[in-house]
């Protein structure tokens, strides 16, 4: 726990970083002017961890600002078809009254003269709801973050599966008449799990849906400080500290600057934007001590010994030596065969980390081992190995698993390492199509965290001739018809077979506006990633080539994941479905906003049994600017 001196400084730095935007060292005694480090120094640590990570910078310091931030805010879904409510309290109303008129809305001169803000929160198209959101630790600007949405108590929203959650600012403090800064914006399409607890088929449309989720909805405006304190007050150890990590991650401007005797401000690299965590691990697990000549050899033998004591931190210990240099890889090639398959395989990653092809070929072979205790961490390891070429071959044998975890997670890998073995496409903007050719049954994998993908692992299904799907209330209908060519000789060649493709039409997408009526009908070929396409695409109406009477149905991801699984549940579409499971720590934290306020109320009108929904509910109103998602 922070004394009150430390509180007020680190409140003072951290305001003068995110107003002032300071880089360098700003106290009034210049840190490179003081004398050199004494030994005593060194040995004056607070902080005692494992005997052989003594002399890190984790024995000096600590991560200021290491928590996820929750953040809050009113906002308002629309585009529901007569499911939502116009109830809200007072305070709300006017909240979002003053939001929609300082958005022009209203006005002749902002050309919006035909929307009545008042009439848009009175619509039952409407539903305002409380938006939460989980900014992680050292988010950086422009980092997204999935949100969760649930309606206000004591309204009559039944159902607000596919809505669109218009731009609402987030703040720390949800307070009315709070003016303080928002730190992030949330704006998305509602998503709903829409398969039942048992996974026996879809949730009914008649469900009475009052939560979900805007997947990668949230967004942060501002970057949120990394501030090293170090437990005891030293003008030399910060200048050491300094020194050591940009003498490390040289650049310009600098990459740890020490504001005074206690902190220690640094900048993520470039190279680390979308992976801060990682990079403030390897900083803590430099030594201060690797300029002393003979150091690095000897304490490399210190740490090899130490990967051997089974209670060891041996992750840590792994990260150490990778941060000791690319000098002690001849002692870690040493390790690679050994008997002890925590010691080989922890020499194996730190070398796999400093780019050691032999350290690579070691990881490989664990993550291709059915037995080994470390594929999955092989797996990881291989990710940031900094071989991508050598990384993907063993993830293309892996995709040929028959364990669904290990396909998954070479998958991911790919994914993370931008490997072209990953073909990808953005499909109207609302979900990504992922084609990731694989021996083994085709396998459909869908993310409901995070950015919205649809994975297609295997060869590519196409439709089975005779395939119909038909969603709740009739929204959406694919239909794969049969050529109407009666045969009276041979009536056995009417019937569905899926060798009859040749026969057949193309297939059918109808989509009905549950609010206006209106009906569209595309046709496509049977390919499944051209049924994806022709469901999800919308014309860019910044396109040069852009038509105002072009057809399309732009369909929601959700609307999309619900067919998907319904026609490989009936055995339509060759292939397994897989809805990736929600994030446990996320599940945790929002059943605990969850719990009963003082005021009696849940956050979230409806019992539990009753949370996850299906969406059927198309989206055609818009506000100016807002895109339309059906």
């Amino acid at each position: 726990m922070l004394n009150n001196r430390k509180r007020m400084v680190l409140v003072m730095v951290t305001a003068g970083l995110l107003a002032a935007g300071v880089e360098g060292c700003s106290s009034n005694k210049p840190v490179h002017n003081n004398p050199p480090v004494a030994a005593q120094d060194l040995n004056a640590k607070v902080y005692q961890g494992y005997p052989a990570l003594n002399g890190t910078i984790a024995n000096f310091a600590a991560l200021a600002f290491d928590s996820p931030v929750l953040v809050r805010g009113y906002g308002l879904i629309a585009g529901l078809p007569r499911t939502g409510s116009g109830e809200m309290p007072p305070e709300v109303r006017a909240e979002l009254l003053n939001r929609l008129v300082k958005n022009g809305i209203g006005f002749l001169s902002k050309g919006t003269a035909q929307y009545n803000p008042a009439r848009i929160l009175s619509s039952r198209q409407v539903a305002a709801v409380l938006v939460e959101g989980v900014i992680p630790p050292l988010a950086t600007k422009g980092t997204n973050f999935d949100l969760r949405v649930v309606a206000l108590p004591n309204t009559q929203t039944t159902d607000i599966r596919n809505g669109l959650l218009w731009t609402v600012p987030l703040r720390v403090h949800v307070r009315f008449g709070n003016q303080s800064r928002p730190i992030a914006a949330g704006r998305g399409p509602v998503f709903c799990d829409p398969i039942l607890p048992d996974g026996k088929g879809l949730l009914p449309a008649s469900a009475l849906v009052r939560s979900g989720t805007i997947m990668a909805g949230g967004i942060v405006r501002h970057s949120q400080p990394v501030v090293l304190d170090l437990y005891a007050p030293s003008y030399r150890i910060a200048a050491l500290i300094q020194r050591v990590i940009n003498e490390r991650y040289g650049g310009f401007p600098p990459v740890a600057a020490a504001q005074n005797d206690t902190l220690i401000t640094l900048k993520i690299p470039p190279g680390y934007r979308r992976r801060p965590a990682e990079f403030v691990d390897l900083v803590m697990h430099l030594y201060l001590r690797q300029d002393v000549p003979g150091f690095t050899h000897s304490q490399a033998l210190v740490l090899l010994k130490a990967l051997h004591d089974p209670m060891a931190p041996h992750r840590q210990l792994s990260v150490a030596l990778q941060q000791l240099g690319r000098t002690i890889l001849p002692l870690l090639r040493q390790h690679y065969d050994s008997t002890n398959p925590i010691v080989a395989f922890y020499a194996a990653r730190a070398g796999a980390m400093m780019g050691d092809e032999d350290a690579i070929s070691v990881l490989g072979r664990v993550a291709l081992d059915q037995g080994s205790i470390f594929r999955l961490a092989s797996l990881r390891a291989l990710t940031h190995c900094h071989d991508a070429v050598r990384a993907t071959l063993y993830m293309t044998k892996l995709l040929a698993s028959k364990q669904v975890p290990i396909r998954l997670a070479a998958y991911r890998a790919l994914l993370n390492m931008h490997s072209g073995a990953v073909y990808s496409q953005s499909v109207g903007g609302k979900f990504f199509l992922d084609i990731v050719p694989a021996p083994g049954r085709t396998l459909i994998y869908a993310t409901q965290t995070g950015v919205p993908r649809i994975a297609i692992i295997g060869s590519v299904p196409s439709l089975l001739a005779g395939a119909l799907y038909l969603s709740p209330h009739s929204a959406l209908t694919v239909n794969y018809p049969f050529s109407p060519a009666p045969n009276a000789t041979n009536p056995a060649a009417t019937r569905p077979s899926s060798q009859a493709a040749s026969s057949t039409l193309p297939v059918q997408l109808i989509y009905r506006d549950r609010i206006s009526g209106e009906q569209t009908v595309l046709a496509t070929s049977p390919a499944l990633p051209n049924v994806l396409i022709a469901l999800g695409q919308a014309p860019d109406p910044y396109a040069p080539n852009y038509d105002p009477r072009a057809k399309y149905i732009a369909a929601s991801y959700q609307r999309v994941i619900e067919m998907l699984y319904s026609m490989c549940q009936a055995g339509q579409l060759p292939a397994t479905f897989m809805l990736q499971e929600p994030a446990q720590n996320q599940v945790a934290l929002f059943a605990s906003l969850n719990k009963p306020r003082a005021s009696g109320h849940m956050l979230n009108g409806a019992s539990s049994a009753t949370q996850r929904g299906a969406g059927v509910s198309p989206f055609t109103t818009k506000l100016p600017g807002e895109e339309s998602s059906h």
